[in-house]
């Protein structure tokens, strides 16, 4: 980010310091969670111009808010969390937060620019998710209010703030299958989401543990599927209600966040066979020779089409074992495999290669989801499978950095979300709590790690690095059973992952994001957030 002073580089004036610290005061007075200073905005903007010869922009007395139809969302958002009335006409005379539709900002979604000066607040974008996204700048830089209208008090500093994301996906998974999570819990991530300008939430809603979406054609599946955790397999049946989805949908659409759901096959599966296991290898892994099993999928798909309106259906298509399936002594699958072999399975001697089994599998699912006008995704072992359709694959296997260059001669696109980066339930520093796997190679993920990330696969044609759609975080939740545990993996992590997603290509200097995180931190704990700060916070969860 180059911050400026007009055309010079940035110095904070003794008076704008000297403004933080009183601002900072006074919202501790007041009860507030603290700004942000603009110095300390995350993710970081694209460019900051402070202007310290001109007046702040004072929230007393009340500015009215002006917008476009197009954007009347954001200017909502703003005007309710602020206090202030919102206005189709913008006023003659008296001081305005203006909305305006602006197709200059630029084609990238989620462009937009800020200007503060006394007498009006301008933002501008081409698109309703641009302005919301200013807003959410613009709120970090004030005091954060339990309830509007307690804000007179306070300003912003006059500036000039340029902004565009570097990659359209931007996001974060949530594993509620091996422990449950409800809606008004997802929703608060949600918040803090938007606040990051994170755009996409993944939801794995099966696993062995247990299946977490109502499907009213198979009704076992929470019945009895949704019984159990991870901790506790007689635990009573945790799901999702049709109502719980529509609310998690809309809350998130209202925040510009699109909601992908996973349903986990043909592994992981364990939870639906339990429920049904006719259609199962007698294990965790679904039967892929046995017809009825795509008559089950597709049925469960198309009820989750209509749930979920979002554009993306992941199928997962991971970890799929051959050695720990039943598939190699099941005669159906056996024929299946002979009749996918080159030969039609009359060369001589050929043993069946199950793997083409699994490919078949994963290219089924591809095109059903396609038929139910959703685009597939499946993590990045489908490649290694031998897929070739055209669809979205997640890459997480650090191991394996080809499964991303295949995908994208193959013409696929690509989300990154390799394990030793990004996978958020893995110790944060040396010594805590987390998952004790492959992801802690390189050392503890930290926010420093994460942030000295440069995602971009090198050595990629233009062509192929647009089809880098961007990056994912998972919280897999083996040992996160508690909101508590929850919150202290995400944060301040979460705010890591968006600087990564959003920033430009340049790295961020690890101790400098560290130093521009505090007051984020501060803000967290303010509104009684778990966050981790420091190693010391890791003592609520050691075991002695």
């Amino acid at each position: 980010m180059r911050f400026k002073k007009k055309s010079k580089i940035f110095k904070a004036s003794w008076a704008f310091g000297l403004a933080l610290l009183l601002s900072a005061a006074a919202a501790a007075a007041a009860g507030l969670a603290p700004a942000i200073p603009a110095a300390a905005v995350l993710p970081q903007p694209t460019a900051v111009t402070m202007q310290p010869d001109q007046a702040p922009f004072a929230l007393d007395p009340k500015p009215l808010v002006t917008a476009p139809a197009a954007l009347v969302g954001p200017a909502q958002a703003l005007a309710s969390r602020l206090g202030l009335s919102l206005t189709e006409t913008a006023p003659k005379s008296g001081r305005l937060i203006r909305f305006e539709l602006d197709p200059s900002v630029g084609p990238v979604v989620g462009a937009y620019r800020l200007q503060v000066r006394e007498a009006q607040i301008t933002i501008s974008a081409a698109e309703p998710a641009g302005a919301f996204y200013a807003v959410q700048t613009l709120l970090q830089m004030l005091p954060k209010a339990s309830a509007a209208g307690k804000l007179s008090q306070f300003s912003i500093p006059a500036l000039d703030i340029t902004d565009a994301p570097r990659f359209v996906w931007r996001g974060l998974m949530l594993d509620v299958a091996r422990h449950f999570h409800g809606v008004e819990r997802v929703k608060r991530m949600l918040d803090q989401m938007a606040v990051y300008k994170l755009n996409r939430l993944h939801l794995h809603l099966s696993d062995d543990s247990g299946w977490r979406v109502a499907i009213k054609a198979y009704p076992l599946l929470t019945t009895i599927g949704a019984r159990g955790d991870y901790s506790n397999p007689k635990r009573g049946a945790q799901f999702y209600s049709a109502a719980d989805i529509r609310a998690i949908v809309a809350y998130a659409a209202e925040r510009y966040i699109e909601v992908v759901p996973e349903i986990d096959m043909p592994g992981h599966s364990g939870a639906a066979a339990r429920a049904y296991p006719e259609f199962f290898d007698g294990r965790v892994s679904f039967n892929p020779a046995h017809p009825g099993t795509y008559r089950f999928i597709d049925t469960v798909l198309g009820e989750l089409a209509s749930l979920f309106p979002g554009r993306y259906i992941h199928f997962g298509g991971d970890e799929v074992w051959i050695d720990k399936t039943r598939w190699g002594e099941m005669p159906d699958v056996l024929a299946m495999a002979r009749d996918l072999s080159p030969a039609g399975g009359n060369s001589v001697g050929e043993a069946p290669q199950i793997k083409r089994v699994e490919a078949e599998f994963a290219r089924r699912m591809v095109q059903m989801i396609k038929k139910h006008g959703r685009i597939a995704i499946g993590w990045d072992e489908v490649i290694a499978a031998g897929l070739t359709d055209d669809m979205v694959v997640q890459w997480w296997r650090m191991d394996h950095p080809e499964a991303v260059h295949t995908a994208l001669k193959q013409g696929q696109a690509v989300v990154l979300s390799p394990v030793d980066r990004l996978y958020l339930d893995y110790p944060a520093g040396l010594g805590e709590p987390g998952a004790p796997w492959e992801g802690n190679t390189g050392g503890p993920i930290s926010v420093e790690k994460i942030v000295a990330w440069e995602p971009m696969p090198v050595g990629l044609q233009a062509e192929q690095q647009a089809r880098v759609l961007g990056l994912e975080a998972p919280l897999w939740t083996e040992n996160v059973r508690s909101e508590s545990y929850l919150e202290y993996m995400l944060y301040p992590r979460l705010a890591a992952v968006a600087e990564v997603a959003w920033r430009e290509q340049a790295n961020s200097a690890p101790e400098t994001f560290v130093k521009r995180l505090e007051p984020h931190i501060a803000r967290w704990k303010a509104q009684g957030l778990n966050v981790r700060g420091s190693r010391d916070d890791a003592n609520q969860y050691r075991v002695h």
